[in-house]
């Protein structure tokens, strides 16, 4: 998945990118007419830019506007990881807990015991991953005027 960013800053052979996230709005009939207050945009819209750190290879400089690449399906895989991984450990565990100790409240126990068991790893998997490798890479500059938007 390719998007533009604008270089932040640059530490050695990586670069602190700043990525503008599109919004549901954008897509929206109204074109935002409603000034981003309707019921979904409260639930569902965030943040327009995101930072995020990138290798550079291409010797990007802050300021510049770049392409970036990031791996499509290892996005889909952290999604997966972070939506369907506590769908089933919680089945599990509560398969495991009514077994066990018997139906009814033991295994609602159980299973809420794996959901947040799920959650503290999914959150020291994190972690990890935030100390190796950056798995974005820019891949190109586009220009180098710092006026224009991304």
């Amino acid at each position: 998945m390719r998007q533009r960013a604008r270089v932040i800053e640059v530490h050695g052979k990586t670069a602190t990118v700043s990525v503008s996230r599109r919004t549901m709005c954008e897509g929206c009939e109204k074109s935002g007419g409603c000034g981003g207050h309707c019921h979904l945009s409260g639930i569902i819209a965030s943040e327009n830019t995101v930072r995020a750190e990138a290798l550079n290879p291409v010797g990007a400089n802050p300021g510049e506007i770049v392409e970036v690449e990031s791996d499509g399906t290892r996005v889909l895989g952290y999604a997966a990881l972070v939506f369907l991984l506590p769908i089933g450990v919680c089945a599990l565990f509560w398969l495991l807990g009514s077994r066990l100790f018997g139906e009814g409240l033991p295994g609602v126990i159980a299973a809420a015991v794996g959901f947040v068991l799920t959650f503290l790893g999914i959150a020291v998997f994190d972690r990890s991953l935030r100390e190796k490798t950056p798995r974005i890479t820019i891949v190109s500059r586009v220009t180098e005027r710092e006026d224009e938007d991304v």
